[in-house]
């Protein structure tokens, strides 16, 4: 049977299995990160907050957590299953560290990466209720349990059914706050008043869900106020791990938190946790026979820098080997840009591209960059937008996945950090993120694109050159990110992608880029309703206005008037003739000649009857 690669039981481990139902056998493959149970015991303070981007393995980790330390509820002397999943991974070699710890600690696991919404308050609170519930439902023994009180049973019954409840708003939100506390103390009365480990997984997915909301300080407060409960005042905690994508430290989560540590991305204890090294990568290969395809993987999917490792992305490392499981000639694409919400680096470009538009530039031509870096990012300071002395997309990229520190950090300012792009599938990432903030999927490239295309309706031919000045001062540089690039297709593309942004999404207007008009290509055509001025109606034809453009490149400011007019002259003589076949209803047809240097434009304009 065809083997396929899948996240293993327990998702401790990435695994190849041949069982549909998800169990797994002898014959999987296992990239071991068991050591650092061990370390993460008791090498870090009671409180550990683990940031990495996403799909770098953080939930498997906590899985794996959960799955070392939690006692079998029927029989805790019961270690049958640990056993299963332990014995063949490096941690069961300590054999001190498993007889005392495994299966001796219980655990609370709860997770919010399916949880945020920006729906409204109401609605983000459900969906930490629905996580509550999700939590909850994974301990139904204590429903059950002969240790807890009736009362306790009673709590316990309720929390596995927030989500259903019909609760009045302050009800609910006294439950939610209290909620993981008491599931603490649940737990710890099971087992015999043991303190419990707790693990939070993606603890600011909500958060980031309801950052551009106007309610989302009282939702951070019921946040806070939650894992406050669980953390800071719990005196039931034996050990406390969080993971995130990001710190937000200002967001005064953890404000006051005692042993408290965050483990980031420059911590050399847990360099090689999240994600694979290049040995691990090499086994694999060897595993599989895909030793020819190192060289693949490496440009690819290598090129994070944590601590002291070289680190690969591992969601892609195991969704390419299983595309070549399937496919031996499959090639290599981006997987883990459509793994997950990535709003926040999306809102912090589309603010304001052209802050961004000269470090692009450096960065998808292979260089680095030396930004400030801000640690404790408020997702409002974000929202609000940048500057060139607080540029807080960078932070974003960097804590999100999407930039990897360089190797040589020296000679730099206090508070300084120098990026890169890991590999070629992060930098087809970022290309598309930079393409869609090019699109009606950002609402501040449409109301610029709506300006402008209002320009065509009124005929203000030159109202539509100030605009357009206006607007290449904020985007052009970040489609001008390559040596060498074919200036009049740069252009064109800019003005395309401003125009189509409005035009392109509208049924009634016909919109076309390198249009066959007849005896050349047009560089833009489109047709516009209702619009028509100075113009006498004639038989025949609709109210309907053809607009032709053709662009030019000057070589200099001067030359920008002759281009301009150049392009005219083009239109008549090439494109005219082919109008009335093609667009029989138009009753007038707009030339514009536009000439660009650099970021200024020229805008030439006649108007003749169909």
């Amino acid at each position: 049977m065809q083997k396929r690669i899948i996240p293993g039981i327990n998702a401790f481990k990435y695994c190849f299995i041949d069982q549909i139902d998800g169990s797994y056998t002898d014959n999987s493959y296992y990239v071991d990160k068991s050591p650092y149970i061990e370390k993460a015991l008791f090498e870090l303070k009671n409180i550990a907050l683990f940031t990495r981007p996403r799909r770098f393995g953080k939930s498997m980790f906590l899985s794996m957590l959960d799955s070392f330390f939690s006692p079998n509820p029927k029989d805790p002397c019961d270690l049958s299953n640990h056993e299963k999943l332990f014995s063949k991974l490096d941690i069961y070699k300590n054999t001190d560290f498993c007889q005392k710890y495994m299966g001796k600690i219980p655990v609370l696991y709860i997770t919010f990466a399916n949880s945020g919404t920006n729906t409204g308050y109401l609605s983000s609170l459900n969906g930490l209720a629905r996580a509550i519930a999700d939590c909850a439902n994974q301990y139904l023994f204590l429903a059950e349990s002969k240790y807890l009180t009736e009362s306790q049973k009673a709590q316990f019954n309720d929390l596995t059914q927030l989500s259903d409840l019909i609760l009045p708003k302050e009800i609910l939100e006294v439950k939610v706050q209290s909620s993981l506390n008491l599931l603490c103390a649940m737990l710890s009365r099971h087992y015999g008043e043991k303190n419990v480990i707790i693990l939070v997984d993606e603890y600011d997915v909500p958060l980031s869900k309801a950052a551009f909301t106007n309610y989302y300080y009282d939702f951070k407060t019921i946040m806070s106020n939650m894992l406050g409960c669980a953390f800071k005042t719990n005196t039931l905690l034996a050990k406390g791990f969080i993971t995130g994508c990001l710190r937000v430290a200002k967001e005064s989560i953890f404000t006051g938190w005692n042993n408290f540590c965050v483990v980031d991305y420059d911590d050399p204890t847990f360099s090689s946790l999240f994600g694979f090294t290049d040995d691990d990568v090499l086994k694999l290969l060897k595993n599989f026979g895909f030793e020819d395809k190192y060289q693949t993987y490496k440009d690819w999917y290598d090129g994070y820098h944590f601590g002291e490792c070289d680190i690969y992305c591992p969601w892609d490392v195991v969704s390419y080997t299983a595309a070549l499981l399937k496919n031996p000639q499959a090639r290599p694409k981006t997987y883990w840009n459509h793994t997950g919400n990535n709003e926040l680096a999306v809102v912090a470009f589309a603010n304001d591209p052209n802050t961004y538009a000269d470090e692009f530039s450096e960065l998808l031509q292979g260089k680095s960059i030396d930004v400030p870096f801000f640690d404790d990012l408020n997702y409002k300071m974000v929202e609000s937008g940048s500057s060139k002395n607080t540029p807080y997309l960078w932070s974003v990229l960097y804590m999100t996945g999407y930039l990897t520190a360089d190797k040589d950090q020296s000679n730099l300012k206090e508070k300084y950090i120098r990026l890169r792009i890991p590999n070629k599938c992060v930098k087809e990432c970022l290309q598309e993120q930079i393409d869609l903030s090019f699109t009606s999927k950002n609402p501040k490239y449409v109301k610029k694109s709506n300006e402008i295309v209002e320009c065509f309706f009124n005929d203000d031919f030159a109202e539509l050159q100030r605009r357009l000045t206006k607007a290449m001062y904020a985007y052009v540089s970040i489609y001008d990110t390559q040596k060498g690039t074919d200036k009049e297709s740069l252009y064109h593309a800019f003005l395309n992608g401003t125009l189509s942004a409005t035009l392109d999404v509208e049924d009634q207007n016909f919109y076309a880029s390198n249009y066959k008009l007849g005896d050349g290509r047009a560089d833009i055509v489109f047709l516009l309703n209702g619009c028509i001025k100075d113009f006498v109606e004639r038989p025949g034809k609709f109210n309907r206005k053809l607009v032709i453009i053709e662009c030019k490149v000057a070589a200099n400011h001067d030359e920008l008037e002759q281009k301009a007019k150049i392009a005219i002259t083009q239109i008549k003589e090439k494109y005219l003739k082919g109008v009335d076949g093609k667009f029989p209803d138009a009753a007038v047809v707009a030339m514009y000649g536009i000439a660009f240097y650099k970021k200024e434009c020229k805008v030439s304009f006649e108007c003749v009857q169909n």
